[in-house]
């Protein structure tokens, strides 16, 4: 299961600005890791096909807000960012489900 999430964190870091991407989210972050990507393993549940167990994971991202002309641009560079998220899990067979916004 892990190589399958080092897998997708290589993927993700692929992502054309991303500064940082890693597993897990650490204490301590600061501007000079955004844009970044957490994966973070929230269940893994029984079912196929890890050694019959699916993994649910969520994927943490952001940007540097300070970096930006406004708050419509930080939602479009999320949006675009998103986007490309998305694109690297299907390819990684994985299945989108939700995203969640927060304004902190």
């Amino acid at each position: 299961m892990y190589t399958k999430l080092e897998t997708l964190r290589d993927a993700l870091a692929d992502i054309a600005g991303v500064k940082t991407c890693l597993i897990g989210v650490e204490d301590g972050m600061s501007p000079a890791c955004y844009p970044m990507i957490r994966i973070v393993p929230r269940r893994f549940v029984p079912g196929a096909p890890y050694h019959q167990r699916t993994a649910e994971i969520d994927i943490y991202f952001g940007c540097n807000t300070t970096e930006s002309e406004g708050l419509e641009l930080v939602y479009c560079k999320l949006l675009e960012m998103e986007a490309e998220i998305i694109k690297a899990v299907k390819e990684q067979e994985g299945k989108y489900i939700e995203t969640i916004t927060d304004e902190d």
